[in-house]
């Protein structure tokens, strides 16, 4: 791997970590971290993504992954009657996606629900209290995912 690769994937592991930290104790994730992991995402996508994610590529699926978060968000929420998912969340998964490109998102997704219930089950067994009826951040998960794809994407 290059020098610029591993820079890459250490900016890259360095927000996603803070990012993971603050939403699992706190259930937000903060813009002034997400903003410029976006920035970062597309300036590295113009400059030479090491994962071959062109900057045209890295808008388009900043918008599909933008849109289809978002219209999850709408939907759960519609269905549960409250605020399912943050906006936090939906500007996450677009700045993945400036990383990434279109077609890590059903990885992310898959990556990001199995990591999400699974840390709520271990909390539960942890805490002997079922997590699944209050709040369970889906951050943590996410960036996981976002941050396996983007690994992988270094090794093939």
């Amino acid at each position: 791997m290059s020098l610029w690769a591993w820079g890459c994937a250490a900016a890259l592991t360095i927000a996603l970590g803070l990012l993971s930290l603050i939403d699992f104790k706190t259930g937000y994730l903060p813009d002034m971290i997400v903003g410029p992991l976006a920035l970062a995402g597309l300036a590295i996508a113009i400059i030479g993504s090491p994962i071959g994610v062109s900057w045209q590529m890295a808008l388009l699926a900043a918008c599909i992954n933008g849109a289809v978060f978002y219209g999850l968000r709408w939907l759960v929420s519609k269905m549960k009657g409250r605020e399912a998912m943050g906006l936090g969340d939906v500007k996450l998964i677009a700045a993945g996606g400036l990383w990434l490109g279109p077609l890590a998102l059903p990885y992310i997704m898959a990556v990001g629900g199995i990591a999400t219930l699974l840390g709520a089950g271990l909390a539960g067994l942890i805490t002997r209290k079922p997590v699944w009826r209050g709040e369970m951040p889906l951050g943590p998960g996410l960036c996981l995912g976002i941050w396996g794809v983007f690994v992988a994407g270094l090794f093939v």
